[in-house]
C-alpha cells in the first residue's frame, strides 16, 4: 500500500512540474502572434528597417526625431509636337531629398532638396522651422512654400503629369516669416517674404516684400476644403502686383475633386507669347487660369483626370495665347506594406493645345501630345 501512494505521488509531483514548464495553448499562440508580427515589417518600416532588421519587444514613442527621405520619379516619356520636333527617353523626372524633424512636439524643422536642379540656387527648395507657441499659434521662418492659395499649387510635383501655366512659373518657395493662427478646424495664415525677381523692378530687387494671406478651410465635416489666398508684391516704391489664387476640394471617402481658379500679374519671359521670334524678353504679363481634377481611389488603382484653361497676355506688347490641356492617367500600387507601399506604377496621356491671339498675323494653333509610363517611389530612409 505504502508502494502504491510512493508511486502516486511521484505521478503528481511530475504532471505538476511539467505543467510549470510547458506554457498554456493561449499563451503558447500569443507567443506565435507575437513573433509574426515582430518579423513582418512594420506600417511606419523604413528600407534600412527592411535591409537590417531589429528585433524590439515594443517602439517606444519618441517627441525627437529625424525622418528622411527620398522622393524619385523614374519615367519614358514621349512628346508630338505640331511644330517641333519630337521627343522620346528615359528621363529622371523628380529627385528629392526629404529631412524632417520634430523635438519636443514644439519645434518642427524641414529641409528639402532637389537632386536634379539645373539652376544650383534653386536646388535647396525648402530650410525653415515651424515652432508652436500654443495650440493656436504657429510661427515659421526660412524658405518655406510661399502661401499660395489653390490647390494646384500644393502638390509637388511628382503628384502631376501635368502642369499649369502658374505651377511651372510661379516662385513656389520663398524665404521669410510666417504666422498662422488654428481655430475650429480653420488655419489663417499671414506670411511676409522677400521676393523674387518675377515682382520687382530692377532697382528695387534687393528690398522688395510681398504679403500674403491664406485661409485653409475644412467645413462640414471636412467634405470641403479650401485654400483661398490673396497677394500683393512689391513692384516699386508706387506699383504693386496683386493675385488671387482660391482652391476648392470636395472628398466623400474614395472621391477628391478639386477646383481651382488663380488670377495675376508678373514679370515673365515666355516663348509661346514670341512664337514668330527666337529672342524672348521679359514682359509684363497677366495670367487667368482654371484648373479641375477629379481622383477615385481604389484599393490598388487610382485613375485620375485633370483639365486645365489658361489665358496669358502680354500686356506691353498686347499679344496673348490660352493654353487647354486635358490630362488622364492610371496609377497602380503593387504592395501594401512600408517602405514599398508608397511604389506607384503609372501610365499618363496629356493633349495641349495652344491657341495664339490679338496677333497681326496670326500663328496657327499647336498641338502636343504627351504619353508617359513610369514609376514614383517615396522611399523612408530611416
Amino acid at each position: 500500500m505504502k508502494k502504491k501512494y510512493l508511486l502516486g505521488a511521484m505521478l503528481i509531483s511530475t504532471m505538476m512540474l511539467h505543467a510549470q514548464e510547458t506554457p498554456k495553448s493561449g499563451e503558447a499562440q500569443k507567443s506565435v502572434e507575437t513573433l509574426k508580427v515582430e518579423e513582418a515589417p512594420k506600417a511606419d518600416a523604413t528600407l534600412f528597417d527592411v535591409i537590417l532588421p531589429t528585433q524590439k519587444v515594443e517602439k517606444e514613442e519618441k517627441p525627437n526625431d529625424i525622418n528622411v527621405f527620398l522622393d524619385s520619379k523614374f519615367e519614358n516619356k514621349t512628346i508630338i509636337n505640331s511644330k517641333e520636333p519630337n521627343e522620346s527617353g528615359f528621363q529622371i523626372a523628380q529627385a528629392r531629398v526629404y529631412l524632417e524633424g520634430n523635438y519636443k512636439n514644439k519645434l518642427r524643422y524641414y529641409l528639402r532638396y532637389r537632386l536634379n536642379e539645373s539652376v544650383a540656387k534653386n536646388a535647396l527648395e525648402l530650410a525653415y522651422f515651424d515652432y508652436d507657441i500654443n495650440d493656436k499659434w504657429t510661427v515659421t521662418v526660412g524658405k518655406q512654400f510661399t502661401a499660395w492659395g489653390s490647390w494646384d499649387l500644393l502638390y509637388n510635383a511628382s503628384e502631376y503629369y501635368m502642369f499649369s501655366n502658374e505651377f511651372s512659373s510661379l516662385e513656389l518657395f520663398s524665404l521669410g516669416a510666417a504666422a498662422t493662427y488654428k481655430t475650429a478646424g480653420q488655419a489663417f495664415k499671414l506670411q511676409v517674404i522677400s521676393q523674387g525677381e518675377q515682382f520687382t523692378a530692377e532697382n528695387y530687387r534687393n528690398k522688395a516684400y510681398a504679403g500674403l494671406f491664406l485661409w485653409e478651410g475644412a467645413l462640414f465635416n471636412d467634405h470641403f476644403k479650401t485654400r483661398y489666398g490673396y497677394e500683393i508684391f512689391q513692384h516699386d516704391s508706387k506699383r504693386y502686383y496683386s493675385w488671387v489664387t482660391l482652391g476648392n476640394q470636395v472628398n466623400f471617402d474614395k472621391v477628391v475633386l478639386e477646383l481651382d481658379w488663380m488670377y495675376g500679374f508678373h514679370n515673365l519671359a515666355d516663348k509661346e507669347l514670341t512664337p514668330f521670334s527666337a529672342d524672348t524678353k521679359v514682359a509684363y504679363v497677366k495670367d487667368n487660369a482654371t484648373v479641375f481634377s477629379a481622383k477615385y481611389h481604389f484599393k490598388k488603382f487610382t485613375p485620375y483626370v485633370k483639365a486645365m484653361y489658361n489665358y496669358r497676355e502680354d500686356l506691353d506688347n498686347n499679344v496673348a495665347y490660352s493654353l487647354t490641356g486635358i490630362s488622364t492617367a492610371l496609377e497602380y500600387y503593387p504592395f501594401e506594406k512600408a517602405p514599398f507601399k508608397t511604389i506607384r506604377l503609372y501610365a499618363a496621356y496629356n493633349y495641349l493645345n495652344y491657341n495664339y491671339q490679338k496677333h497681326e498675323v496670326r500663328p496657327s494653333d499647336k498641338h502636343e501630345h504627351q504619353i508617359a509610363v513610369g514609376m514614383r517611389w517615396n522611399v523612408p530612409f530611416f
